[in-house]
């Protein structure tokens, strides 16, 4: 069952730094496709630097992943979470409460 696509720009503050949550999704891509596809954006900025990749698919309603920003693709994330619920369905405060902040 395909998720909701819901476009969320959010902003918080958290143990005293601003995160903001893009999600973006790209909906005429995703109608063309019929595996589901990953939102155009899905990144958490703290402070204004990245901090955050989200992986995500429009088919996929029941796990979301966040993991650490890494800026070369070759290199691993030093952490990564794995949420079992719609990335819609999850405030911006708790899916922080969640990470290794």
């Amino acid at each position: 069952m395909a998720i909701k696509l819901i476009d969320r720009k959010e902003n918080i503050s958290y143990k005293g730094s601003i995160y903001e949550l893009t999600l973006l999704w790209d909906r005429e891509s995703v109608r063309k496709c019929f595996c589901g596809m990953p939102p155009f954006f899905a990144h958490i900025r703290k402070d204004g630097a990245n901090f955050a990749t989200i992986d995500c698919y429009s088919n996929d309603n029941e796990r979301f992943v966040v993991k650490k920003f890494m800026p070369s693709l070759l290199a691993r994330p030093d952490w990564q979470v794995r949420f079992d619920r719609d990335i819609n369905t999850i405030p911006l405060l708790e899916l922080l409460a969640g990470l290794p902040i």
